[in-house]
């Protein structure tokens, strides 16, 4: 098995095996607000925090990607515009939305709408000022909790909170479940416009509930599966 220290290893290098490995990642379509109108831009390094309150996080490379560095102003958009409107709209994408989201993704002038430049339609928010997507399924309405500078590029690890949900009612049912299926989400994977879609689930049984101690018959049972996976070949 071919090991690596990182430290050694070239920014890019550090970059493939990461982007790699760390697969799939879902894909956030961020639209902010500011001084120069709306901007929206896709993040694959995004998931969420936890709830109480609902929290989700997105890290943005600097302007320059892996060339970058701490130069004066080489932060993207999506940044600048919530240190100016700290509030935004996380919305996910579906594979029939992918070339819109495409669009968005290119690093154009500040003073251009990616939203309007992709066609897509925009719908006022409910209680933020950046506007909602409406051709997405999942909309989250949100602010921002902090921008932290990580790393020597560095990276802008954005926290954010939702505070209103928006969710159609093809993906979402009367128990608030989401069917990934019906939400079909692109992820993201490594490479220049590597991509992929949930195309073929499983469902492994959830043996006791989160927090109790498994009944010794389930542990068994769960043990008794787990001899099924891959055996290491020494």
């Amino acid at each position: 098995m071919p090991k690596f220290k990182a430290e050694e290893l070239k920014v890019e290098d550090q970059y493939k095996l990461m982007s790699g490995s760390i697969i799939p990642r879902p894909i956030a379509l961020v639209s902010t607000l500011g001084p120069d109108g709306y901007n929206a831009a896709p993040f694959s390094f995004f998931n969420c925090i936890g709830v109480s309150p609902p929290m989700f996080m997105i890290s943005c490379s600097p302007r320059d990607g892996l060339r970058g560095g701490k130069k004066k102003n080489n932060i993207k958009d999506t940044v600048a515009n919530l240190r100016h409107c700290p509030e935004m709209v996380v919305h996910i994408v579906d594979y029939d939305l992918r070339n819109r989201m495409n669009v968005c993704a290119h690093d154009v002038d500040s003073s251009i709408d990616e939203i309007k430049e992709a066609g897509f339609t925009v719908q006022e928010s409910e209680v933020v000022k950046p506007p909602r997507i409406a051709e997405c399924r999942v909309q989250f309405e949100s602010k921002l909790l902090d921008i932290h500078e990580m790393g020597k590029l560095p990276y802008y690890l954005i926290l954010g909170e939702v505070v209103y949900f928006h969710i159609s009612d093809l993906v979402i049912n009367e128990e608030l479940h989401i069917d990934p299926n019906s939400l079909d989400a692109l992820g993201r994977l490594a490479g220049s416009g590597g991509y992929t879609r949930i195309l073929d689930n499983f469902v492994m049984q959830r043996f006791h509930p989160p927090g109790s101690s498994p009944p010794e018959d389930i542990f068994e049972d769960a043990k008794a599966a787990a001899k099924l996976d891959r055996k290491l070949k020494l």
